[in-house]
């Protein structure tokens, strides 16, 4: 594998050409979106605040995107967590490890800032691959959300958390969690 430099990115420091880079990026690991990310389009539904980007020389071959963001739980409480988004890997370099790389250097992203934890919706099929890095299910919770096209959805799929300054047994089960903006 080559020799990947990794970056922390924040949004308001990106150029036009990086956001060209990475809509070209995103357009290739996800085909049935790819009308999505044309010219300067680097985001699906909310943009990210910053992004953990592996880059092969000048060019973007890994992402993950994420928002600090207050979760909403249905007794009345939040969570504050990273809420992540835009993950994926350039298909030249899946199977390589690219993936699980990516998981470690976001994981050590919001730990720098400090976040109790991560927090993505997903696929089934993919929650295999998000556990590698350290993600756990939620079990039986259901996330209330604006999806891309924002509408109002309740999804009963995969919620994931990823434990960063706090520990999962202190994640609030058995709730509806709100998120109350787009999904990354």
């Amino acid at each position: 594998m080559a020799d990947i430099v990794w970056t922390l990115r924040w949004e308001a420091d990106l150029a036009a050409e990086d956001h060209t880079a990475l809509a070209a990026l995103f357009a290739r690991y996800y085909p049935r979106d790819h009308a999505t990310f044309t010219g300067t389009r680097s985001w699906m539904g909310a943009r990210p605040e910053a992004r953990v980007i592996g880059y092969d020389g000048d060019r973007p071959v890994a992402h993950l995107g994420f928002v600090r963001r207050m979760l909403r739980l249905d007794d009345g409480g939040s969570q504050l967590v990273g809420d992540v988004g835009l993950v994926g890997v350039d298909p030249d370099y899946q199977g390589t490890g690219l993936g699980g790389r990516l998981l470690a250097e976001a994981g050590a992203a919001l730990n720098r800032l400090r976040l109790p934890y991560g927090f993505l919706t997903c696929a089934p099929g993919v929650v295999g691959f998000y556990a590698t890095g350290g993600w756990r299910q939620a079990e039986g919770q259901v996330t209330r959300m604006i999806d891309t096209e924002h509408r109002p959805e309740t999804f009963t799929g995969p919620a994931l958390v990823l434990p960063v300054t706090a520990s999962f047994a202190d994640w609030p089960t058995g709730q509806t969690v709100i998120r109350d903006g787009l999904e990354v």
